[in-house]
């Protein structure tokens, strides 16, 4: 869900600098010589989108994207002017986790270009267009060159394997399954081989291949979590935050493997994006793709791996809510015919005459009254100052100095990695692509009896700790909703509104076991021990207590924690198994408690020893409330032990 609807980059001559957040939806391009800034503006788009609720997939090709899940001191935010609320907010939101190809220091991510999954929901163009990228991707990684005739010619042959496999109902798995089909090509195979290629031009091709699947290049292929968009975007974060995938490149040795990654990627988020239309929501932003440095990967001429998909992406994006922005210190090396869809612009300095053409020639369309404003404007502009040109946001063009950042700004070395990455992500995200694909390795009928297990596991009562959990009993029955609804109707002796219907349900939490240190005395303190539970909520970890009679939610309580009136002082709280409670626990994720994450959030803010942290549920009432008049509708919560108002 969407927290915001603007993000706020810095500042303007007429004060606070808010970008709508459906400008993002037609694309981003921020362009800056090196020093300007641009990387650290970008950066600073990254974390608004986070905190708005959009997650992001982001290429670090450098590794100061990466530096997003480093905070940045107190002391530096409070000195440069910054909100601590907006980082505290970053913090208990968002979520950055760091994706590295061909090595394990980060969360480690691997690309099978070959996992035709789902082929047949596509269409038959879509399908097409899927096995001519993924030829291109492979041919361009093995060492041909796309535009010669032996890159053509190997691409010919492969995208004939794919569409033959395809028609035949027979899946290639891996590059040896490839290998070996080449090897002895069926007739519909061979008789485009025969047309196009030698033996020996075969020959070598299949050696290319195979050469996919020795030494540290098969890392690639095989090491780590199968890239799922799904996952890249937080769709199955247990947390619940808003996650920042940032793509660390850095760890890739050539120019060709960076390619065919980006490539990989792309391609998957344009089938993801068919298989997610839009449905409103964020504004009309799913998520958000962001390369930095991408003059490589769209030059005007050249035609890389990766620059197809990248254009693709380019194209639909802005219908599936796919928000694209881009950085480079070199507009001139970039394809502007590439971009002709980005409807957005951020402009730090720029000084070669080279540059500021390919910059003019896009703001000729854009903004055609401002051109000569703006180009007179660049060279002259300080690092931190853009003008930001957004037809669809702004009637002028903005003079903008962007803020600090929340997170720290430099570059992340490969030894610094395993420091970023929770243990709470690696454990989820250990498993390589034999553990995703057991079943399928597993034969057909045994797989039966492997079934058969997981069910009866599933329905099997435990009474390990594992499966116990905290909760409160209900305590307020259906029938008494009504007359519980009457005290918030709106109106005073003759009410606007009437109660339709109630739905039960609870609301999970984390109860956390402190010490609280309490210090008495003027001169001579003593520091008195008190033990104390508080009550978090289980997605952002704000915390949660009852004042005014009203039970609500705050990130900061300016009082003591054992002065907070909380559950304890409610109700009765006991322990269950889970199987005895009505409650769909598949909803909460497949994380545990980060006891690590609550730690440290409980000990920065209050001066307390967290002990453990346990989830809890808590019984809610959620009643529909109708206008009497028109049909305007709202929801009240009430929970279920005393009936007292629940503020989300």
């Amino acid at each position: 869900m969407t927290k915001k609807r603007h993000l706020g980059l810095g500042t303007t001559k007429d004060g606070d600098f808010k970008l709508p957040l459906n400008t993002l939806q037609r694309h981003l391009g921020s362009f800056g010589s090196s020093g300007s800034g641009k990387t650290v503006a970008s950066k600073v788009l990254i974390e608004e989108l986070a905190i708005s609720g959009v997650p992001v997939i982001a290429f670090d090709p450098q590794g100061d994207i990466a530096s997003l899940a480093m905070p940045e001191d107190d002391s530096v935010l409070k000195e440069k002017g910054v909100d601590l609320k907006k980082r505290e907010a970053f913090l208990q939101n968002v979520e950055v986790l760091i994706w590295t190809p061909g090595i394990d220091k980060g969360l480690p991510i691997c690309i099978n270009p070959l996992q035709f999954e789902d082929i047949q929901d596509l269409s038959s163009q879509d399908r097409t267009r899927l096995f001519s990228v993924t030829a291109k991707n492979i041919v361009s990684l093995i060492g041909y060159d796309l535009g010669s005739d032996d890159g053509k010619t190997a691409e010919a042959i492969l995208e004939t394997v794919f569409n033959h496999s395809s028609s035949a109902g027979t899946a290639l798995k891996n590059f040896p399954e490839l290998s070996g089909v080449l090897s002895d090509p069926p007739d519909a195979v061979m008789n485009v081989v025969k047309g196009v290629a030698s033996s020996k031009f075969l020959d070598g091709l299949i050696k290319k291949i195979n050469l996919l699947n020795v030494g540290s290049r098969k890392l690639i292929f095989q090491n780590g979590m199968p890239a799922n968009i799904d996952a890249l975007i937080g769709k199955d974060s247990p947390s619940g935050k808003t996650r920042v995938s940032v793509i660390y490149l850095n760890a890739l040795h050539t120019a060709e493997e960076k390619e065919f990654f980006i490539a990989s990627i792309a391609q998957s988020l344009y089938r993801w994006m068919l298989k997610n239309p839009l449905k409103g929501g964020q504004d009309g932003l799913q998520c958000a793709l962001f390369l930095d440095e991408i003059a490589p990967y769209i030059p005007p001429v050249k035609k890389p791996a990766c620059k197809e998909s990248l254009e693709l992406i380019f194209r639909q994006g802005r219908k599936y809510g796919v928000s694209c922005i881009i950085a480079t210190q070199s507009p001139g090396d970039v394809d502007y015919k590439a971009i002709g869809q980005f409807s957005s612009f951020t402009l730090g300095t720029l000084n070669t005459k080279q540059d500021i053409a390919n910059v003019k020639r896009r703001l000729e369309s854009v903004a055609p009254k401002e051109v000569d404003f703006i180009i007179k404007k660049l060279p002259a502009l300080q690092p931190g100052e853009f003008l930001f040109v957004s037809p669809d946001a702004f009637d002028s063009v903005q003079e903008l100095s962007v803020r600090w950042l929340l997170t720290k700004h430099t570059v992340v070395s490969e030894d610094q990695l395993k420091n970023l990455i929770e243990d709470d992500h690696r454990e989820l995200y250990s498993s390589g692509p034999d553990t995703h694909d057991q079943d399928k390795m597993v034969e057909p009928d045994q797989k039966k009896d492997v079934e058969a297990e997981k069910k009866e596991t599933r329905l099997k009562p435990s009474s390990n700790e594992e499966d116990k959990v905290f909760y409160m009993k209900n305590q307020i029955f259906e029938r008494e909703i009504s007359d519980r609804v009457k005290p918030f109707l709106a109106g005073s002796l003759f009410k606007s509104e009437v109660f339709e219907e109630a739905t039960f349900d609870y609301l999970p939490l984390i109860k956390v076991d402190l010490t609280f240190f309490e210090k008495k005395g003027i001169f001579r303190k003593k520091t008195k021990e008190i033990r104390e539970n508080l009550y978090l909520d289980h997605k952002d970890h704000r915390l949660f207590y009852l004042k005014d009679d009203v039970f609500q939610y705050s990130s900061v309580v300016d009082e003591d924690p054992h002065k907070i009136i909380d559950l304890d002082n409610v109700g009765k709280i006991e322990s269950r198994n889970k199987n005895e409670i009505d409650y769909d626990f598949r909803q909460l994720g497949r994380r545990s408690i980060s006891q690590k994450e609550i730690t440290s959030l409980m000990e920065r803010k209050y001066d307390v020893k967290v002990h453990s942290s346990e989830l809890m549920l808590m019984p809610i009432w959620e009643c529909s409330i109708k206008a009497k008049k028109g049909d305007n509708r709202r929801i009240l919560m009430l929970d279920g032990v005393t009936g007292k108002e629940v503020r989300k």
